[in-house]
């Protein structure tokens, strides 16, 4: 195994093992759920989304250690962030795991690159990406709601 490929099974490990934003959010006006039915993988979001941004966001559910470092990930890179930081790096994320080509991470972010191997397991793909799709789904509901 490589040095980059035993790094990056750590971070996995580290991130589903000892997630910080697991649990309700008090604050919460946003609630948004999904299910990967290939696995049975659950999350639920719960997001505190005031003047174009993500004041807070906590998780709750259940999911393979993919599906949990995904999310844990996730919530550390997107809280106190923008709406449009956000969504731009929902899509660079997701590009990175169905495209071709051999997309990086931005520097802030490049720890997300630990969940590039999922590439090769497409099943897998969708546990990476349940949760970030739940995200885009909550910010559309949200926006949807400030119009």
């Amino acid at each position: 195994m490589k040095l980059s490929e035993e790094l990056y099974k750590e971070i996995i490990i580290e991130y589903s093992q000892n997630p910080r934003h697991y649990g309700e959010l008090e604050e919460a006006n946003i609630h948004e759920e999904g299910v990967n039915r290939g696995c049975g993988d659950e999350i639920q979001l719960h997001l505190h989304l005031e003047d174009q941004e993500i004041k807070g966001i906590r998780f709750t559910g259940q999911g393979c250690s993919i599906c949990v470092a995904s999310t844990e990930m996730m919530t550390c890179y997107v809280e106190k962030r923008s709406l449009a930081t956000v969504k731009e790096l929902i899509h660079l994320f997701k590009t990175m795991l169905t495209s071709r080509q051999d997309i990086q991470m931005p520097k802030d972010y490049e720890e997300l690159e630990a969940l590039k191997g999922v590439k090769k397991f497409p099943i897998r793909v969708k546990c990476a990406t349940l949760s970030w799709n739940i995200l885009e789904q909550a910010i559309q509901k949200y926006e949807a709601i400030q119009k």
